[in-house]
């Protein structure tokens, strides 16, 4: 049982830093992806406003709230 278990966390580590040498290889680091998501439509809120229900942040244009389901007048 305690094999398996070291085994197991083994792979579980040896995949994490996989993962991380692959990112380092592709120039995805931490800045890299924060920079991504600011200037990429998602990273921007200037056209959202506050769902008058629910208030989380939908689109200005929106008609119907995706989060609660309330029609915008």
């Amino acid at each position: 049982m305690g094999l398996l278990l070291l085994i197991l966390l083994g792979s579980i580590v040896l995949g994490v830093l996989l993962l991380k040498g692959f990112d380092s290889i592709a120039g995805r680091g931490p800045k890299q992806i924060k920079d991504g998501i600011s200037s990429s439509s998602i990273g921007q809120k200037e056209d959202r406003v506050p769902c008058p229900e629910c208030a989380e942040l939908i689109m200005s244009s929106a008609k119907k709230c995706h989060f609660c389901g309330a029609i915008i007048k």
